[in-house]
């Protein structure tokens, strides 16, 4: 456009160092940006950097952008313990880039690896407490309670639940001394909403949920407004609001160009809620769709949950083989993954096919084997409790799918709620 042209006396000013910044970014740089496609993607990529790092000076934001991963790649060689040290006594450790890359790695590990999540969150709350004065200490302070945040998630997922209201404590301290940043007030919201739900606290839960989605809408933030609408279903699913959750994510308002993988976990958690209702056909209708969205990532453990899901939809519709074969596959990943809970909700399903089969001796040994995975664990006592009568039902030939499915439930209390 013509008029995106410098005049003849604001080159000049520019030229001669007479043009004052504010002129300079208002008029040169957007005049950059619509002239040359170069420019413009360079700009794009310095918006991502500051969306991921959360700090609105440009230099710091590429600078610590590019920098955090080579101060990763150094630290990762180190135990957890020289990983401390190290954060704590070397100032070249102590920048805002690495602290948000060590919350983006806790976020990650999340369900995955657990532990490795508080250890990530901890060296981020450890780096946010040594920040210079470099940075302004407001921001400082929004940092160091987006840290506490996440360390509280973390510590969430672990299962260690009281500690992780402690860390939600101190993070909305920091927040209140902070820049009063909405979005962060968000994120905590959306992240202390998952406490909640694992607490079986659930009306604070969906009060936590919705203010978070209030907000985001209010900033306009799409990609916020749908990670809470996932939130407020896995609300709903658990507090027995199943039709209501299945009908926010019938309707849900994703834009799945926008947000293609919100979008997806959408449609996964939907498929999820179908068989819950019954509606076995439904969600074997759905199941292509979210197996090609799922595709595009490979995650693993995504699919894995898939073809889990895949096994209870072939059970709804009386093809009971075929959900065997595919619970055995599952129960024997999850297992190699060391990811006990899974497998055990899973053997549970198993249960429910051997029980109809008539396979009884099978029905034993899984009862048998369950009730060894979990003795060694840290579970809650009605859970523990509960396996040893579904144990002695097996052996007493009397078990009921009823019995399994106050099972499953109790297991899922004693389980950190997963988010997708």
């Amino acid at each position: 456009m013509d008029e995106a042209h410098l005049t003849l006396e604001a080159l000049a000013r520019l030229l001669s160092g007479g043009m004052t910044y504010e002129e300079l970014i208002l008029r040169v740089v957007p005049h950059l940006l619509e002239r040359c496609p170069v420019c413009r993607e360079t700009h794009r990529e310095i918006l991502r950097l500051q969306g991921e790092l959360k700090h609105w000076n440009e230099e710091i934001v590429v600078t610590e952008g590019l920098e955090a991963p080579r101060l990763w790649a150094r630290l990762s060689k180190l135990s957890y313990e020289a990983q401390s040290e190290q954060v704590e006594a070397d100032p070249a450790m102590q920048t805002w880039g690495l602290c948000q890359l060590l919350l983006k790695k806790s976020l990650d590990a999340g369900f995955e690896n657990p532990t490795s999540a508080v250890n990530f969150a901890n060296l981020a709350v450890k780096i946010s407490g040594r920040l210079g004065n470099v940075y302004h200490p407001e921001w400082v302070k929004d940092l160091r309670a987006r840290a506490l945040a996440h360390l509280g998630n973390a510590r969430r997922v672990l299962g260690e639940l009281r500690s992780a209201d402690d860390a939600f404590g101190f993070a909305e301290t920091y927040a209140r001394e902070g820049t009063g940043d909405p979005r962060l007030q968000a994120e905590i919201l959306d992240l202390q909403g998952s406490l909640r739900r694992a607490q079986r606290r659930f009306d604070e839960a969906l009060a936590c949920v919705n203010n978070a989605f209030a907000i985001y809408k209010e900033c306009e933030d799409s990609h916020g407004m749908g990670k809470t609408t996932l939130a407020k279903v896995q609300v709903l699913k658990e507090s027995g609001q199943l039709e209501k959750a299945i009908e926010l994510l019938e309707h849900n308002e994703i834009d799945q160009l926008l947000e293609p993988r919100l979008f997806a976990y959408a449609r996964y958690n939907l498929l999820g809620c179908l068989p819950l209702a019954g509606r076995f056909k439904d969600a074997e209708n759905l199941l292509p769709e979210v197996r090609q969205l799922f595709g595009a990532w490979e995650q693993p453990v995504n699919l894995l949950r898939l073809r889990w899901t895949e096994a209870n939809i072939a059970l709804g519709l009386g093809r009971i083989s075929e959900s065997e074969a595919i619970f055995l596959e599952v129960q024997s990943s999850f297992l190699e993954r060391r990811m006990a809970y899974d497998a055990a909700l899973v053997s549970l399903d198993l249960s429910l096919v051997y029980l109809r089969e008539g396979k009884i001796s099978e029905l034993k040994q899984l009862a048998g084997d369950l009730v060894l995975l979990f003795e060694s664990r840290d579970v809650h006592r009605e859970a523990l409790g509960a396996l040893y009568l579904f144990k002695k039902a097996c052996e007493e030939e009397r078990l009921t799918e009823q019995t399994v499915s106050r099972l499953v439930e109790m297991l899922r209390r004693g389980q950190p709620a997963r988010e997708a």
